[in-house]
């Protein structure tokens, strides 16, 4: 899968572990430095040469976003000078997009801004290097039908399809198909399971909030809205965390080279809100 955040590491002046707990700006460059002399910086801005290097960049970027995601987005850059900028040393970069579909991803908006006050990348014909951390925070907003458009075409179904569930000494040998709403400030699931008791899938619908724990999105507080109270509400809770679909739409923001940490998420009518930090490591040298 195309992921936005390698997409914007490659992207960039031509970059999955979850990390939590962790205050972003100890993990910036502590002052910035290789800039150009303050001279320089004066004489860039005023000559209006910082400005048009600033418009060049965000549009080659918007380009190249364009290109990989199918999707138009918004860029803002702000940079020292002209000729920082075109070694790869700038202030910050904030990137945002509204009605977003990347990878069977479905977003209602997406925004992206780097966190550190300087942020320092290097890039050849054939690599990229991350002199610093680069810290950037984001915000999504995912509506109840952003979330079912997901469920049904990120693959979401073919991974249910393999679960087997148990409860109270029977089992259901196949899950046979979900939905999903977010109504009410709640998720609702709907799970279809074949049964030895019955000739038809029997619909099981399970109402769960939603937490952020140790950087992640857990389901909590599951019941059962329908009759089937046979069922193990824990052994339920497993399950539903394995197969929790805002994992499949949060994974549009990981990538090998980088690490993600939720920090808040709410469910708020039929919506849900998340934010949270992605990490991109400084490169080895």
């Amino acid at each position: 899968m195309k992921k936005i955040i390698l997409i914007l590491g490659l992207i960039i002046f031509g970059s999955s572990q979850v990390f939590a707990g962790y205050c972003y700006s100890d993990l910036c460059a502590p002052k910035a430095y290789d800039l150009s002399s303050r001279g320089c910086q004066i004489t860039s801005k005023v000559t209006g040469m910082t400005f048009l290097a600033e418009k060049i960049a965000q549009c080659i970027i918007r380009r190249e976003l364009k290109k990989e995601t199918k999707e138009k987005f918004k860029v803002e850059m702000k940079s020292y000078s002209v000729n920082d900028l075109l070694h790869g040393r700038f202030k910050s970069l904030n990137i945002s997009g509204k009605n977003l579909e990347i990878d069977g991803v479905y977003l209602t908006s997406l925004d992206i801004k780097t966190l550190c006050d300087f942020n320092y990348i290097q890039m050849d014909k054939k690599s990229i290097k991350f002199k610093e951390n680069m810290i950037m925070g984001f915000t999504t907003e995912i509506s109840d039908t952003d979330l079912r458009k997901t469920v049904h075409s990120s693959g979401y179904l073919d991974k249910l399809n393999k679960i087997n569930l148990s409860g109270m000494g029977i089992t259901f040998f196949k899950l046979t198909g979900a939905d999903i709403q977010i109504k009410n400030n709640k998720l609702y699931f709907t799970i279809k399971v074949t049964s030895p008791m019955s000739a038809k899938p029997v619909s099981i619908v399970i109402r769960s909030d939603v937490k952020v724990e140790d950087g992640n999105i857990i389901l909590t507080k599951l019941d059962l809205v329908n009759l089937l109270t046979v069922i193990d509400l824990s052994k339920l809770t497993y399950l539903l965390n394995v197969l929790n679909p805002l994992d499949f739409s949060m994974d549009v923001m990981n990538n090998k080279n980088s690490r993600m940490s939720v920090e808040t998420v709410d469910i708020i009518g039929e919506k849900i809100v998340i934010k949270g930090t992605v990490f991109i490591p400084k490169s080895e040298k």
